[in-house]
């Protein structure tokens, strides 16, 4: 079954609440569904697993209220990798060296 990135990689996802002013466009933009409004019509994170680390929800965030925090390339670990991984499971090419 495939998993989403945040599985393999740390995604993070903040909402500034104070910022946020409920216009609903990040939940409609999630096909993930981890934005939703809370009682108050403001966004916050409901379910941050599933988070892919697209970022639709911050591009087009009127308020620049949602941060999705992605680490850099070189720190990105997949969980599965290690000895007798199998090569081009763990995300990254074999050859390096063809860019």
């Amino acid at each position: 079954m495939a998993r989403p990135a945040s599985h393999y990689y740390d995604n993070r996802i903040h909402v500034k609440r104070e910022w946020c002013k409920g216009c609903g466009i990040c939940t409609v933009l999630c096909a993930k569904k981890v934005l939703l409004l809370d009682n108050r019509g403001k966004a916050v994170v409901a379910n941050p697993v599933a988070c892919t680390g697209c970022g639709n929800c911050e591009t087009h965030c009127p308020d620049l209220a949602i941060m999705v925090d992605r680490p850099a390339a070189k720190d990105r670990v997949p969980v599965y990798a290690g000895e007798g991984a199998r090569p081009g499971c763990s995300g990254e090419s074999r050859d390096d060296s063809r860019v």
